[in-house]
């Protein structure tokens, strides 16, 4: 196989799963999780379920 075609085919798999990747980020059935997980970090610290909470400093760096 010629360095062209494999290149080409590099490229037009790159384009396929860029769309693919997009597709899925705006599809209309994953739009309220989406608006959900961009409420995160406005969420309380001082819930029950937070690391800090509970006294578990193992995840803090």
């Amino acid at each position: 196989m010629n360095i062209a075609v494999i290149g080409s085919a590099v490229t037009v798999l790159s384009v396929v799963s860029f769309a693919g990747i997009a597709w899925l980020a705006y599809a209309p059935r994953y739009k309220k999780r989406h608006e959900e997980d961009g409420l995160i970090p406005f969420l309380d610290s001082q819930s029950p379920t937070a690391p800090d909470a509970v006294g578990d400093d193992t995840t803090r760096i």
